[in-house]
């Protein structure tokens, strides 16, 4: 799921294109069965076809890509938008954020608030094609004080479930597909694009309920900044967090949230902590990351720590599990 800027005709990129693309627009990408970027063979294809982009009054930015994937590739996106959402129309693709995971088929989409808390790691699968819809809202666009925008934000600031999955209703699946294939002039096209775009992102915006945590005894206030605290540790599992940041970002006491994250959980706050970086290493590790990098984007500092945690988690050295 390139996210390149511009239109690209129907042609082969290699991975020294892709490296280009993500220099200049903050993505990082990874290829693991290519050899280092010195080597003659790491300008091969990684993939063929086609990548249109239209940037629309509201303010986004839909990029449309159409490509056959001849090589594995992930990548990394570091950089920010209020609201990301990404329709699969053709193939399949996994989506990561911190040790959350998701994996997208014909008809799903991903809703995301892409930022330094919310990175999405995507991997693409070789021998398929893929057709993909990504719809990314310029943070400036949030800057201006109309009462779209203004709605908009205020949306954006209250969601209590910044990153989540859903399927895309079939009617609005068929007039996305219809409308990027049309032959209108640019004009009449973007305002059909509009219209898409507006309806995606009114059922894409990130939900606001905190299900199935009411038998707690808790009120909904605390469970709703309980449960942004555990969001944030599974979505950026790799920072360092201290006891009194998480309790201020929960607006509590350090022994309110110690006491109260267990009692809604069932473990202490730095336990479903070291869960989710280890999770996120093992999944690192089984995707060919050699064990210092799953460390490293694990939020581990000292391989020897992590290798003891990893041991007793899963009862294997990382080892085992890792690239040479």
């Amino acid at each position: 799921m390139p996210e390149f800027h511009g239109s690209f005709p129907n042609r082969p990129f290699s991975a020294h294109d892709f490296m280009s693309f993500g220099r200049d627009y903050g993505i990082d990408y990874r290829f693991p069965t290519l050899p280092s970027p010195g080597h003659q063979s790491f300008n091969q294809p990684v993939a063929k076809g086609l990548v249109n982009e239209i940037v629309l009054p509201s303010g986004f930015r839909l990029t449309n890509s159409d490509l056959d994937v001849l090589q594995p590739y992930e990548s990394l996106s570091l950089g920010h938008s209020p609201l990301l959402i990404v329709v699969v129309l053709q193939g399949r693709i996994s989506l990561e954020v911190g040790c959350w995971q998701s994996e997208l088929h014909p008809g799903m989409a991903l809703s995301l608030q892409l930022g330094r808390n919310h990175q999405l790691h995507a991997v693409q699968l070789p021998g398929q094609r893929l057709k993909t819809v990504t719809l990314a809202l310029d943070p400036r666009h949030l800057a201006g004080s109309s009462p779209h925008d203004v709605l908009l934000t205020e949306l954006l600031e209250t969601t209590q479930q910044p990153v989540y999955s859903w399927r895309v209703p079939s009617s609005l699946l068929d007039g996305l597909k219809q409308h990027l294939e049309t032959s209108l002039p640019e004009l009449q096209h973007k305002i059909l694009l509009e219209g898409i775009a507006l309806q995606l992102m009114a059922l894409g915006l990130p939900g606001y309920g905190v299900p199935g945590l009411d038998h707690t005894g808790l009120s909904r206030q605390d469970v709703r900044r309980l449960e942004s605290v555990r969001r944030l540790l599974e979505y950026a599992p790799a920072e360092d967090y201290s006891l009194s940041y998480l309790a201020e970002q929960a607006a509590m006491s350090a022994s309110s949230l110690r006491h109260k994250f267990r009692q809604v959980y069932g473990q202490t706050v730095f336990a479903y902590l070291r869960n989710c970086r280890l999770s996120l290493a093992k999944r690192c590790l089984e995707q060919g990351y050699t064990v210092q990098q799953a460390a490293h984007r694990a939020g581990y500092r000292h391989a020897t720590n992590f290798a003891t945690a990893f041991r007793k988690q899963f009862g294997v050295s990382p080892r085992n599990l890792g690239a040479s």
